[in-house]
C-alpha cells in the first residue's frame, strides 16, 4: 500500500504540475486557434479549447456530465489500484499516470469549463485530433494498464 501510494504520488505531481504549466503558457501566449509551426508537414503548437474529453470525444455531452463520467473515471482506477493485490511496477504507474491525467484535466472542466489541447501532430494536411500531456498520460497509462493485467492474468 505504502509503495502504491509513493509511486502514484510521484506520477501525480510532476504530470499535474507540467500538463498545468503547458495549458497557462498556451492560454496566455496563444490566441484561441493560433499555431506555431514546430515541424512543417508534422508538428505544430496549437491553441484549442476542447469541450469534450480526449482527442474531442464527447463534445456534444453536457459539462457536468463529463465532469462526474472523469471524477467516476478517478474513482475507479484509484480503487483498483489499491484494492487489487497486484505489486507490479507496470500496473501501478500505468494506474497512476491514467489517474494524474484525468485529474488534471477534470480541474480545468471544474475551472474553465474546458480542457486547453495544444499538441496537433499531422501529415500534409491529416490531422490527428489536438490534445495535451494530460490526454497523452491517460492514453499510455491506459495501454500499459491493459498490458499489466494481460501480464497478471
Amino acid at each position: 500500500m505504502k509503495k502504491k501510494l509513493i509511486i502514484l504520488i510521484s506520477v501525480f505531481l510532476p504530470v499535474l504540475i507540467f500538463d498545468q504549466y503547458l495549458k497557462y503558457l498556451i492560454n496566455n501566449s496563444l490566441t484561441l486557434f493560433q499555431k506555431i509551426t514546430v515541424i512543417k508537414y508534422y508538428f505544430n503548437i496549437v491553441h484549442v479549447n476542447n469541450a469534450g474529453i480526449a482527442f474531442g470525444l464527447m463534445n456534444n455531452y453536457s459539462s457536468l456530465f463529463i465532469v462526474i463520467f472523469t471524477a467516476l473515471i478517478i474513482i475507479f482506477m484509484a480503487y483498483i489500484l489499491f484494492r487489487l493485490k497486484i505489486s507490479s511496477g507496470l500496473f501501478i504507474i500505468s494506474s497512476s499516470l491514467v489517474i494524474s491525467g484525468a485529474f488534471s484535466n477534470l480541474l480545468n472542466r471544474i475551472f474553465q469549463g474546458y480542457v486547453v489541447d495544444f499538441l496537433d501532430f499531422h501529415i500534409y494536411g491529416y490531422h490527428w485530433p489536438s490534445f495535451n500531456i494530460a490526454d497523452s498520460s491517460v492514453v499510455i497509462g491506459m495501454i500499459l494498464f491493459f498490458i499489466s493485467i494481460i501480464k497478471y492474468i
